[in-house]
């Protein structure tokens, strides 16, 4: 009594002696011994209960001593002792009773039951199985419990004990089970299970920056001592005033130096230096009066039209940007480059455009074909005029149509992207002489199959992926302009990239939305990281079947429209026979930008042409070809969504 009324006596009277007795009374459980350890020393110091008990199956390595105050001379020796021994030499009297097995299914009750019912539960473990079931334990006993995050200080309090119907964690882990979490082993399972209890978009930066860099830069998540040390303080802190009864709340709540003490800085965005004017209506209503209507054209306005028009509306582009406005007049399908949809970074010539937009032509001819018509394409028929891509009239088609054009007009419903992970099976050579067949001798397509050549050019592509999520413009028009990160924005917008047509794993899909912070990004670059980036592309790219360039013979005049529609029929091809297609073109893209366009920095732009020198050690140079597009095909199942198309309403409109 006389030891217990010396070292508490400054404490008072921020803790009165009534104060003193009646926590001297309580019990408290601690699970995990990092963030753990700076609590229960503190519990301890300003004796916030009678008895704490202990639990934690792992043994003190140095990698600890980051955050764990303890000596080197503890090294090896179970985290319970180490904690306990400390206490004793504070206070003797404190009763600390150790778990040194960690809590199990089997010990749980006599954590929470034996030698008198805990008080409050401090929750700190790294095993996600025991975060959730030591709750439904703390729940069913009514006792409530504290976590504290050392990443932004968030302190998370669940009082079971007022509220004993309130969901675990907020409600924010209903998704989440027992069995899938005992299964977690790596570091790598668990990041986004932890991101899910901690919460991803509150997470710190630096945090976010450091989970895309484990397993290759450094081996686990980062934790401080500054951090730990502050957690420690406001748990015990949160803890004396739970069992005091001065706080009755349940809540997430984030006591943020970073925040609270700090410059504000914002990252700049480039978005402004890349937006293009809406097309003009009333503009392009007076080009078509330009374009003088052909003896030949015949009225397909009745279904056959709109039929049409749904058909060239399934043709692939780049980031499903969709740059295609149609309008009809005087019996004339007129074809419009919006340049307001598809005007960007990455695309500042308007090349990828102008292939999705030849892709649209090429559906549109098969489809007319199919229904007894010849779509008769004239392209650019105004030069002067850039928006104007192309003008179209039908005739009676009184030819048999061969079976390739039927095999590929019937495919326009299937074609799609399909980045599932494909089997290690082999294409037989059969399927890929049909879509080698697709194209005429203006093309040449070569196929890669040798899985060290595959290896190399999923490690090609992702290097140059990675460059581009690092790139300021490039980040930007990805994560912010063509992502669609849930059904809903997918719903709404009806474009861009559904997040669940890239079939990334958890961890990847995790690491995804964590690289759409310009400031997570920003300090990957600082620090030479990303390797994390590249896993996106480069795993699911290595299960290819094979990769395939399509390239065009330089010696004939082959504009970019036309290559579209050459790449569609390959599409549509190997769609038609049933294979996998994922195109995988962002390396020449880039290729051909350095040559047309020296805005990239030195280091970037020197990354690219090594990049380029293994491509072409692969495909081998040929002067005679350009390269047009990049595609992965495999065998796999069907994908898990398929992007959507605008309706046909908001892209065509009917002037006479």
């Amino acid at each position: 009594k006389e030891f217990v009324e010396v070292r508490t006596s400054r404490n008072k009277n921020k803790i009165t002696n009534d104060e003193r007795d009646l926590l001297s009374k309580k019990i408290i459980g601690i699970i995990g011994l990092s963030v753990g350890q700076s609590v229960a020393v503190t519990l301890a110091q300003e004796r916030i209960c009678g008895e704490l008990r202990l639990a934690d199956f792992d043994l003190l390595e140095l990698t600890n001593l980051n955050r764990i105050r303890t000596g080197v001379h503890n090294l090896g020796l179970a985290k319970v002792y180490s904690v306990a021994r400390e206490i004793a030499e504070i206070d003797p009297f404190i009763k600390v009773r150790c778990f040194s097995e960690g809590i199990t299914e089997s010990n749980m009750d006599a954590f929470f039951n034996q030698h008198g019912k805990m008080n409050l539960l401090v929750e700190e473990s790294d095993g996600f199985d025991i975060k959730i079931m030591a709750r439904y334990k703390a729940r069913e006993l009514g006792i409530p419990v504290i976590m504290e995050a050392s990443d932004r200080c968030m302190v998370d309090v669940e009082r079971f004990d007022l509220e004993p119907n309130r969901e675990i964690l907020h409600g924010i882990v209903k998704h989440l089970d027992i069995p899938t979490l005992k299964s977690l082993t790596t570091t790598e399972e668990k990041i986004p299970y932890m991101l899910d209890v901690l919460g991803l978009d509150t997470a710190s930066v630096r945090l976010k920056a450091s989970m895309l860099e484990i397993d290759q830069t450094i081996n686990t998540w980062p934790q401080l001592a500054s951090a730990v040390t502050m957690g420690g303080g406001i748990t015990a802190d949160v803890s004396r005033r739970i069992l005091l009864d001065q706080f009755r709340s349940s809540g997430r709540y984030y006591v943020d130096i970073d925040e609270l003490i700090g410059d504000k800085t914002e990252i700049e965005s480039r978005q402004s230096e890349y937006i293009a004017e809406d097309l003009n209506l009333e503009n392009c209503k007076e080009i078509c009066n330009q374009v003088r209507p052909n003896e030949d054209a015949i009225d397909v306005r009745s279904n056959d039209l709109e039929l049409i028009l749904n058909d060239a509306l399934k043709a692939p582009s780049a980031g499903n940007n969709q740059p295609w406005k149609w309008i009809w007049k005087q019996k004339q399908l007129f074809l419009f480059h919006d340049k307001a949809r598809s005007f960007g970074w990455t695309d500042l010539d308007g090349s990828l455009a102008q292939m999705g937009l030849g892709a649209a032509l090429e559906n549109l001819k098969l489809s007319a074909l199919l229904k007894g018509f010849e779509a008769v394409i004239n392209m650019h028929p105004l030069a002067k005029e850039e928006a104007l891509v192309a003008s179209i009239y039908f005739k009676t088609n009184n030819q048999a149509v061969a079976t390739l054009e039927q095999e590929l007009a019937q495919s326009i419903g299937l074609r799609c992207s399909n980045r599932k992970r494909g089997s290690a099976e082999k294409i037989e050579r059969e399927k890929l002489n049909f879509i080698l067949s697709s194209v005429d001798d203006a093309y040449k397509i070569e196929i890669i199959d040798d899985k060290t050549d595959i290896d190399e050019i999923a490690n090609i592509v992702s290097n140059i992926e990675k460059l581009r999520f690092m790139h300021p413009e490039g980040h930007y028009e990805f994560f912010q302009k063509e992502i669609r990160w849930d059904e809903k924005e997918v719903i709404n917008s009806k474009d861009g990239l559904d997040i669940e047509t890239l079939e990334l794993s958890n961890l990847n899909k995790t690491g995804l939305k964590m690289s759409a912070n310009a400031e997570v990004m920003k300090r990957l670059v600082e620090w030479n990281g990303g390797g994390g980036l590249k896993k996106i592309s480069k795993e699911i790219i290595e299960t290819s079947a094979a990769i395939c360039l399509l390239r065009a013979n330089t010696k004939k005049e082959i504009n970019m429209l036309e290559k579209g529609m050459a790449m569609q029929r390959v599409w549509l091809a190997a769609n038609k026979i049933g294979l996998s297609f994922h195109p995988i073109s962002s390396p020449i893209f880039f290729f051909d930008r350095i040559k047309k366009r020296n805005d990239l920095p030195e280091k970037m732009t020197q990354l690219i042409e090594e990049q380029e020198f293994y491509f072409d050690k692969i495909f081998g140079k040929n002067e005679n070809y350009s390269n047009v597009f990049l595609f992965r095909l495999a065998i796999s199942g069907k994908p898990t969504a398929l992007a959507l198309r605008r309706d046909l309403k908001d892209c065509f409109e009917i002037v006479d």
